[in-house]
């Protein structure tokens, strides 16, 4: 049997006493060590290179997670803005229009046009901004035929024109009747939509290629190689023959202010009453600018619900309150005795008579959708001198 081994106590003191002694001069070197400037000064360098690469690393992975909820909101605020569709009232009805759900050609490409005037406070507090538009518009240049669209509820020119990528012009160009009446639309009303901007032209008797593209600022070449209107260099137009003229440009004719039938009823033409406006204009209602001022459309739109107060933009006498068989509806006209005139349009109602004096800033009508119009809004004017002028260089 062997022998129980014992520890000697006095080996392990000794051991411990010589790890002791060991922990105690590394303390003093490190002292020593830490008294030399050169030293000091290394140290705080280094921590101070560890200390500058965690912050570069905390504020790089701060910025990711910002990203990553900014996405995420945006995102669910493209979902809820799909989901949600602005009702639009007419008198009686209500109808829902959702331009980016309405009908139109493949290859639709998805195209945000956000246009917006400075918001502005009318009389009332209310907010008056440029109408949002986030569009499903189609690129002109991946189409090549002409195609038809038809107006819905809330169009203007200028919105479907939006649409499709093209000029409010070249739409006014390519129909007649819209020609006659760019800022009046009938829900229902079909429209020809050309793949590139320019003119749909009816040939006439003794047209040529070259008087043609003369006359609207465009190429020969051009009109004879776009694929629709198979010609040739040396081919012969034929009257009433319909050829597209790329990026054609049609000289501008002034369209009168008055317009070219009577009134059905409703016009003061005794002397004025002496009633005479500041020359400063407020907005008369409240809502979004639908379609703004362009050489087709020489008014704005301000889009919101039938019922909505419409008010004086400026003090002067009513000179015309009653319905307009041009497409405007029940409108009202305020003579304001310093050369200005404004022109109120497409109401529901309205509260003046003919020769009234009306204050600025006096509820005058109602908005409305009544005449030539897709949907509840205020067509306003301002003239002087007989010439329409752009309202938004006049409102506050």
């Amino acid at each position: 049997m062997l022998p129980t081994q014992r520890s000697n106590p006095f080996s392990i003191t000794e051991h411990s006493a010589q790890v002791i002694n060991r922990v105690r001069a590394t303390r003093r070197l490190i002292r020593l060590q830490l008294r030399s400037e050169e030293i000091r000064w290394q140290l705080l360098v280094l921590i101070g290179r560890y200390t500058s690469h965690i912050a570069i690393v905390s504020v790089a992975l701060l910025a990711v997670a910002l990203a990553g909820m900014r996405l995420d909101s945006l995102a669910s605020a493209g979902r809820s803005a799909a989901e949600t569709k602005p009702a639009l009232a007419s008198a009686g009805d209500s109808a829902e229009s959702d331009v980016a759900d309405r009908p139109g050609s493949g290859g639709a490409l998805l195209k945000p046009f956000f246009q917006t005037y400075a918001a502005l406070n009318n009389q009332d507090g209310g907010l008056i901004a440029r109408l949002a538009v986030v569009e499903t518009a189609q690129l002109a240049e991946a189409r090549t035929a002409i195609i038809t669209y038809t107006v819905q509820p809330g169009d203007t020119v200028e919105a479907i024109a939006v649409r499709f990528g093209l000029q409010p012009s070249t739409l006014v160009w390519s129909n007649e009747a819209v020609e006659e009446t760019p800022d009046r639309l009938d829900i229902g009303q079909v429209l020809y939509v050309l793949p590139v901007d320019g003119i749909w032209y009816t040939v006439q008797a003794d047209d040529t290629l070259e008087g043609i593209a003369t006359k609207f600022k465009a190429k020969v070449e051009d009109i004879v190689s776009f694929p629709l209107n198979g010609l040739s260099a040396s081919a012969n137009l034929l009257p009433g023959q319909k050829i597209v003229v790329p990026r054609g440009i049609k000289p501008f004719t002034p369209r009168p202010a008055q317009p070219t039938t009577t009134y059905s009823a409703g016009t003061y033409s005794a002397a004025p009453v002496r009633t005479a406006g500041s020359g400063a204009f407020l907005w008369p209602t409240t809502g979004s600018i639908s379609q703004g001022f362009w050489w087709g459309h020489r008014a704005i739109d301000i889009a919101n619900a039938v019922g909505i107060p419409i008010a004086a933009a400026d003090g002067g006498y009513v000179s015309f309150a009653g319905w307009d068989n041009t497409g405007y509806g029940y409108m009202v006209m305020i003579d304001h005795g310093n050369g200005f005139s404004t022109v109120y349009a497409h109401l529901s109602a309205y509260y003046v008579d003919p020769g009234q004096p009306v204050a600025r800033g006096q509820i005058i009508a109602a908005m409305g959708s009544t005449g030539r119009s897709t949907g509840p809004h205020l067509h306003f004017e301002i003239r002087y001198g007989g010439v329409l002028q752009n309202p938004l260089y006049y409102l506050p």
